[in-house]
């Protein structure tokens, strides 16, 4: 298909997948209505930090295999995609802080792998964050990970999306409505069982239930601080703390027992706030098998896969929009849709 057809393309989903997806087949010439049944900040995408962290996802909760080169490949997309939305992109860089051995371990592998990393004292780790663990004599800097502030960019992607002239509907897609669909469909929902029928692709998908915590009445981190267990950062003039990782569930019921670790690690980082006064927001994000995404086009003839990032869906929505747009379109995929090709379990 030349990648000007006037035809319509149909996106089921308005996270952040969904969403960079569809802009990205509108900037291609195509016509595009977005279905989703809640509003783009209310998915799992807007109940997250909007990491872009190559370097310390590869080190602290890798995806199957070597990733490396694919997270970099994708976190170098953002700049371009930013500045076309008009945001800001954080690149800050990211410190880390704990015990001496923990520190010492990244370190060792940041060197191990290439990645740009140095240690800052106690002072410049203070500094940037209040009220810091005294036993904590300094930490980690790196210039690897950024960051964007998620329901902002949700946001200016949906209002692009509206001036190229797309359509985001929020309704409940069921399995029927797509019978008989003349155009693409592009499925970027998640772990939904509902549309096993459309893909069995999904049905290898996993719900993994997030948590994270945010109050107003502590001072911002001046960037993201990672330390054993959790991170902390400024968002929406408050500070956030995440992440929950609860595998097998799908509920968005806010959990203060799974939160136990969580609530643990960040007391731990600042021991002098209050355990009391956090508000919780829970997300379900999907994850395939090796936990990177299936991207391109499903076993059902006219549909495709956006699906399955697992806790990488920020970091790699650019790439994931890249690689659907070339197979809707019938262009070079470019040389990570093998890696992500929602064929490559079977």
């Amino acid at each position: 298909m030349s990648s000007t057809s006037p035809f319509s393309v149909r996106v089921v989903g308005a996270g952040v997948f969904g969403l960079a997806t569809a802009l990205s087949l509108a900037e291609a010439g195509l016509k595009v209505r977005v279905v989703a049944d809640v509003e783009p900040g209310r998915t799992a995408s807007g109940v997250a930090a909007g990491m872009l962290a190559p370097a310390f996802e590869t080190l602290l909760d890798p995806p199957g295999g070597d990733a490396l080169d694919l997270l970099l490949t994708a976190r170098d997309l953002w700049p371009e995609l930013a500045a076309r939305l008009g945001l800001t992109l954080d690149r800050s860089g990211t410190a880390a802080t704990g015990g001496a051995d923990w520190t010492d371990r990244l370190e060792a592998g940041f060197r191990a792998r290439g990645l740009r990393i140095g240690r800052v004292g106690r002072s410049e780790m203070e500094a940037w964050l209040p009220g810091l663990n005294p036993r904590y004599a300094g930490g980690l800097l790196t210039p690897e990970d950024w960051r964007i502030e998620p329901r902002v960019a949700l946001a200016a992607m949906a209002a692009r999306l509206a001036e190229l002239g797309g359509i985001l509907e929020r309704r409940r897609l069921a399995p029927e409505d797509l019978r008989g669909e003349t155009g693409p469909v592009v499925l970027a929902t998640g772990a939904d069982p509902a549309l096993g029928a459309a893909a069995p692709e999904l049905q290898g998908l996993a719900p993994i239930k997030g948590q994270i915590l945010w109050r107003g009445d502590l001072p911002p981190p001046a960037r993201v601080i990672r330390t054993e267990g959790a991170y902390v950062l400024g968002s929406e003039g408050g500070v956030l703390a995440g992440a929950t990782m609860e595998p097998g569930r799908r509920d968005l019921t806010a959990d203060a027992g799974a939160q136990a670790g969580l609530r643990a690690a960040v007391g731990a980082l600042l021991p002098d706030a209050p355990p009391e006064g956090w508000s919780a927001r829970a997300g379900v994000r999907a994850a395939s098998a090796d936990g990177l995404p299936l991207a391109g086009s499903a076993s059902q003839p006219g549909v495709f896969l956006a699906v399955g990032a697992r806790r990488n869906g920020w970091l790699l929505a650019p790439l994931v929009a890249k690689i659907v747009t070339a197979a809707v379109t019938g262009e070079d995929a470019g040389p990570w849709a093998v890696r992500l090709d929602p064929a490559r379990f079977g």
